[in-house]
């Protein structure tokens, strides 16, 4: 059976969660059960009056196009070991992305800990939309000038970073998460709890870009493009999250095509029949509109739900498909 725990049941998983994230530290695991998790929804799967397999939704702010909308970031996805590869995580993700389909949410994602666990994904409609960049050698990382201060990030500091990094994302990005105080308080927090720290760049008493640390990696950089050159990212690339468009309308009206002609796409989704089928697209004073028609044997597009995503968030493109978003367009470090 599948359902939503209570707020005072939700301790009852931290034995399946540590059974599941062993590379966790207990710092970590104590902040997240006493601190985070009562702002998340845990989703459980039930055999016998025992929880068996479970998936926390954590709510997010982001801004997708100009506006801000609410999505939900898919953490901690856990099955305990003698219970997997019977469809318990399966019945889950049917039910929370028809949950999120009738609330009317644009995406959802989530981060693979592995490549085996990216393919479980797909079958559920999730499609890599951002790579991660990998940090260059420490003998190959430039030093600032002596006119950029480098320092570490102080609670005072996080109304001007929330602002800097939130023009920052509006500039570079077409979705990203809401770079706002609260998020900026709650990395505070979690820098302390995972040994690592939000650094600053500073020029002139003003901020122009930073870093956050988590155990020795690059979670987020954000540089003014006159410190590019500092930058500790290569350009070597690894896939890093995975996302699923749910409700696709919604979607079209936060990210305009540029102008097409009328075409018609067959969509197949493994979990949403709103989403199944063939549709008709037409551009009109600036807008798209998306109506099911019956199915066709010629259409002039046939992908899968996890396709139109990655080529809508501007990650792979799909041959000759009117064009939503850039490369890199996307822009989601996410931790809890």
């Amino acid at each position: 059976m599948v359902r939503l725990l209570e707020n005072n049941e939700k301790t009852k998983i931290r034995d399946l969660y540590e059974h599941c994230f062993e590379e966790d530290t207990k710092e970590f695991v104590d902040y997240y059960f006493d601190k985070r998790i009562r702002e998340n929804e845990v989703v459980v799967n039930e055999k016998d009056g025992e929880i068996v397999s479970a998936i926390h939704l954590i709510p997010k702010d982001a801004v997708v196009g100009n506006l801000k909308t609410n999505v939900t970031y898919i953490y901690a996805v856990a099955t305990w070991e003698k219970y997997r590869k019977k469809g318990y995580i399966k019945e889950i993700f049917q039910d929370v992305i028809s949950s999120m389909f009738l609330n009317m949410d644009v995406f959802t994602y989530l981060i693979p800990s592995s490549p085996e666990n990216a393919e479980i994904y797909r079958k559920f409609g999730f499609e890599f939309v951002m790579d991660k960049r990998e940090m260059i050698e420490k003998e190959h990382r430039r030093k600032p000038s002596h006119s950029v201060i480098r320092r570490k990030a102080e609670k005072s500091d996080l109304v001007k970073l929330s602002i800097f990094a939130q023009q920052a994302m509006d500039s570079n990005h077409r979705i990203a998460l809401s770079k706002d105080l609260d998020y900026f308080k709650q990395m505070l927090e979690l820098v302390e709890v995972e040994n690592g720290e939000i650094e600053l760049f500073i020029q002139k008493k003003v901020i122009v870009g930073y870093r956050i640390f988590i155990d020795g990696e690059i979670l987020e950089e954000v540089l003014d493009s006159s410190l590019q050159t500092l930058s500790w990212q290569s350009d070597v690339r690894k896939p890093y999250a995975m996302a699923r468009l749910i409700n696709i309308r919604k979607t079209l009206r936060l990210l305009s095509f540029k102008d097409f002609k009328e075409r018609t796409i067959r969509i197949t989704d493994p979990i949403l029949n709103e989403n199944n089928g063939c549709f008709k697209m037409n551009f009109h004073h600036g807008s798209v509109k998306l109506d099911k028609i019956e199915n066709q044997e010629d259409v002039d597009f046939d992908v899968s739900i996890g396709e139109l995503t990655a080529h809508i968030f501007g990650y792979k493109e799909i041959p000759n498909f009117p064009t939503v978003c850039k490369k890199d367009s996307f822009f989601i470090n996410d931790y809890v």
